[in-house]
């Protein structure tokens, strides 16, 4: 008898994430994310988490159905790779906000230095938006990955 825990499991860790995701919507987040990430860097990681997870769930019912293994070496690839993606934003934005608050700054002008603050918030909400997109959406897809490679393992000892 074929046992399908592993892609329940993958099943309700999903289901949790579209859950986030409408809450991340309703509570305004993704606007917010949207207007101070002038790279759009979030947008792809998390289109590639959710393509990647999406291929990790049809990994986990397939190994569940036929018990062919399947490690997901895509998957772990992709999973690091978001967290490198989030890192290169977390450059752009510290780069952008170093460029843009020291080129030219009049320090004896408040108005200059209102300024410059106010510029440097777009750089930081950069960096720090793409970082927790990459190391969330990395530690969501490692999870997944996690639990097919489990229910794999599983499948083959009972």
């Amino acid at each position: 008898m074929k046992t399908y825990t592993a892609f329940l499991r993958w099943w309700l860790i999903f289901i949790l994430m579209i859950l986030g995701s409408i809450t991340l919507y309703v509570t305004g987040m993704i606007d917010e994310i949207n207007r101070a990430d002038f790279t759009k860097i979030s947008f792809f990681i998390y289109g590639l988490f959710i393509v990647f997870s999406i291929h990790t769930g049809i990994l986990t019912y397939r190994s569940c159905k036929t018990g062919h293994i399947n490690e997901g070496e895509t998957g772990w690839f992709v999973a690091d790779k978001l967290m490198a993606l989030g890192m290169v934003g977390t450059v752009i934005g510290f780069i952008y906000t170093l460029q843009s608050v020291f080129v030219g700054l009049d320090t004896s002008s408040t108005e200059a230095m209102q300024g410059a603050l106010s510029s440097m918030s777009t750089g930081m909400s950069t960096a720090l938006y793409t970082t927790a997109s990459g190391l969330i959406c990395s530690l969501l897809l490692k999870v997944q990955l996690f639990n097919l490679s489990q229910g794999q393992k599983n499948s083959h000892e009972g």
